[in-house]
């Protein structure tokens, strides 16, 4: 008795431990003050909102509008292989004689589609920054660091637990 629920403590705790490595991660985890949005269409959503402020032409928009409908084309089939895999991987964990090369295979393979992901928002991000022009992207830079500066005012400076101001 004692065995069985050591058993499905233990299985517990690695299918935790192995849902924070195999989930797809937010935008924040790549680093993003603002979350989801600019995971889906990196600096782009900002362009677009900016576009007359910018200058962008209807060439520059219709571009820009393509590069983010790619991307996301290409992160939505990624994430659904990532959440295919993942469930895989979870079936496997049930077993009581866990094949771990067959699940070792599964998790390669999510990080291969998790690279895939990644470097696919690289490659969006400077073909975005292409479009534009040295004086637009110019401008981009100014209203990004206006916006921040709105934000940080609206929003108070984050101190995270190791800003040594306060010690």
């Amino acid at each position: 008795m004692l065995c069985k629920k050591m058993a499905h403590f233990l299985f517990g705790l690695s299918a935790l431990c192995l849902l924070g490595f195999v989930d797809v991660a937010p935008a924040s985890a790549h680093m993003h003050p603002h979350g989801e949005m600019m995971m889906q269409g990196g600096p782009i959503p900002f362009y677009l909102m900016n576009q007359d402020r910018i200058g962008l032409s209807k060439d520059q928009v219709a571009k820009l509008l393509k590069l983010k409908e790619s991307f996301l084309r290409t992160a939505i089939m990624e994430k659904a292989r990532i959440r295919v895999l993942h469930l895989d991987v979870m079936e496997h964990m049930m077993h009581h004689r866990i094949d771990t090369a067959t699940v070792r295979k599964d998790m390669d393979q999510i990080l291969s589609h998790k690279r895939t992901l990644m470097h696919g928002y690289l490659d969006m991000i400077s073909r975005a920054h292409a479009v534009l022009t040295a004086q637009q992207f110019d401008k981009v830079k100014r209203l990004w660091r206006e916006m921040m500066m709105h934000h940080e005012m609206m929003m108070g400076p984050h101190h995270g637990p190791m800003d040594h101001r306060h010690m």
